[in-house]
């Protein structure tokens, strides 16, 4: 038995056991399969989200390089993420604390049941909201927010205004005058002009806008990308080492991987040239 997920020219099988769970929820299809070579995947429309083999890499990069960017982060929103995992990773840095805005209660339902070390969710620095990320983030105060994750789905499912200009000028808004933005950015080797699609929407309010990659098992193509968008802060020149090198429970980032995860090859670098702001 496989599991197939089909990303424009790519088709991808991942050998399955069994599926364990399946639901549709007031927004999406839910779905939780059983493979021995990649633990329990989580799979929402039809598009994996992750498996217990690799979620840690997908979570770790999205939580830690811009949290060891920032000089002194204090308070993070994590729309979407209603697996638990970015907060977890998030929630690993002291004295922060994360309001996570998730729209579908029903991820946080069954991922508490089928993937229970994912979370944090007992964590007393946590405040989770069932709500839409823009409706949330429209009533946010001005300047209220030290770091804004944005743990989406794909452009063309319900995490569409997530990825519109609407949407990142009041991420712009909400952050404190040294802020920044992570967001899914897809995949500069599957969808070159998709991503240079959302680069430009995310990055068009702030000073820096890069795309930095990470490796997923679970993901067609494997390479995918996010985009870290900042008022201030560089993240390969400003890494705070003394943090990111001292980070206790993470599996895959390290300062060295924050710098590596930058490098673009030189035709995807030619293509970006105007959109990514270095």
């Amino acid at each position: 038995m496989y599991f197939e997920e089909e990303q424009g020219f790519l088709k991808q099988s991942l050998k399955v056991e069994k599926k364990l769970f399946e639901t549709q929820s007031k927004y999406q299809k839910i779905e939780v399969y059983e493979s021995a070579e990649l633990g329990k995947m989580l799979v929402l429309d039809g598009n994996a989200m992750f498996c217990e083999k690799d979620e840690f890499i997908y979570h770790e990069m999205l939580a830690h390089v811009p949290m060891c960017t920032h000089r002194d982060p204090k308070k993070v929103l994590i729309i979407g993420g209603g697996d638990g995992g970015t907060a977890r990773e998030v929630l690993r840095h002291e004295d922060v604390t994360v309001d996570l805005v998730e729209i579908d209660e029903e991820v946080i339902n069954v991922s508490k049941e089928y993937f229970p070390q994912v979370g944090d969710w007992d964590n007393t620095r946590l405040n989770v909201v069932i709500e839409s990320g823009m409706e949330y983030i429209a009533k946010a105060e001005d300047q209220s927010y030290d770091i804004v994750l944005v743990d989406a789905t794909d452009p063309g499912s319900i995490s569409n205004e997530l990825f519109e200009a609407t949407f990142y000028a009041q991420v712009n808004r909400v952050l404190k005058q040294d802020g920044l933005v992570a967001v899914q950015g897809g995949s500069y080797w599957m969808d070159l002009e998709g991503h240079k699609r959302i680069l430009e929407t995310v990055g068009h309010p702030f000073w820096i806008a890069m795309p930095y990659r990470y490796e997923m098992y679970s993901y067609p193509g494997t390479n995918w990308n996010f985009i870290l968008a900042s008022k201030k802060y560089h993240p390969t020149a400003d890494i705070v080492l003394q943090r990111a090198d001292l980070l206790e429970g993470v599996q895959y980032y390290t300062s060295d991987i924050q710098r590596a995860s930058f490098t673009v090859p030189r035709n995807i670098k030619k293509a970006l040239l105007g959109i990514a702001k270095n």
